[in-house]
């Protein structure tokens, strides 16, 4: 008899620490994608893709208006050029090599309407929370090319993809990310070359080394005083351009 029931026991204890394990590691599953991007963290990603400071997406935009004054009379002529940037200092240090190539539109009479211009990078960038190694891609057109116009203004696509080191992150420190930026009217001074205004769109997918996935999404605004804030499921962050 008490064998019988040593028997009947020994089952029910197997079945019942099985169903604990898978219990526990569904929860662990959902933890972890928790974990692997919060709101805050995503926006601080969205600064490092953004700022100039860490040769996010303003600098190649940027340097490509300095440079088109001495390119409207090239109509429909493509132009390119290689740019090397690297810099360190308290917030950052960084390293990248951007390729600018851009083709000037004109009218019947010449005069430049706009100019399409592609962006390629990589490079690798360095803060006190994050660090990174990614590639960039981009394709931007600038309208306001007239010199009567006081300013640039510009509208596309950006998109950093690479991996990322999260230097406070206790689960997943390395993972995979993609930063997809659409800009919209970011306005360009044509006097200091600082960017003025503008919004935008955003989105962050993180990829840890499970195949575990979160993606976030958010809003920039360019505020005109050289900040942006980014707005990730109600989690406002601003920064220095």
């Amino acid at each position: 008899m008490k064998s019988d029931r040593k028997n009947q026991i020994l089952p029910t204890l197997v079945l019942l620490a099985s169903a604990l394990a898978f219990l526990s590691s569904c929860r662990k599953s959902a933890e972890d994608i928790a974990a692997l991007i919060s709101e805050s963290e995503a926006a601080e990603i969205v600064e490092t893709a953004v700022s100039d400071r860490t040769a996010g997406m303003a600098m190649p935009t940027v340097e490509m208006a300095q440079m088109l004054g001495n390119y409207l009379e090239n109509c429909g002529v493509p132009g390119d050029t290689t740019l090397q940037k690297s810099n360190s200092n308290a917030f950052a240090s960084y390293n990248y090599t951007f390729g600018l190539e851009w083709l000037i539109h004109c009218n019947d009479l010449g005069i430049p309407l706009d100019a399409s211009v592609e962006v390629s990078g990589n490079g690798s960038f360095s803060t006190t929370r994050w660090s990174g190694n990614d590639q960039a891609s981009g394709s931007l057109a600038f309208t306001g090319l007239s010199p009567q116009e006081p300013a640039y203004l510009v509208n596309g696509a950006y998109t950093l993809t690479g991996d990322l080191t999260g230097d406070l992150r206790r689960i997943d420190p390395t993972f995979d990310c993609t930063t997809t930026i659409a800009i919209a009217d970011l306005v360009i001074s044509k006097d200091t070359y600082e960017i003025t205004g503008g919004t935008g769109t955003v989105q962050v997918s993180g990829t840890n080394g499970q195949g575990n996935t979160r993606t976030l999404d958010g809003t920039l605004t360019f505020n005109g005083d050289g900040t942006v804030t980014v707005v990730v499921n109600g989690h406002s962050h601003t920064f220095q351009i």
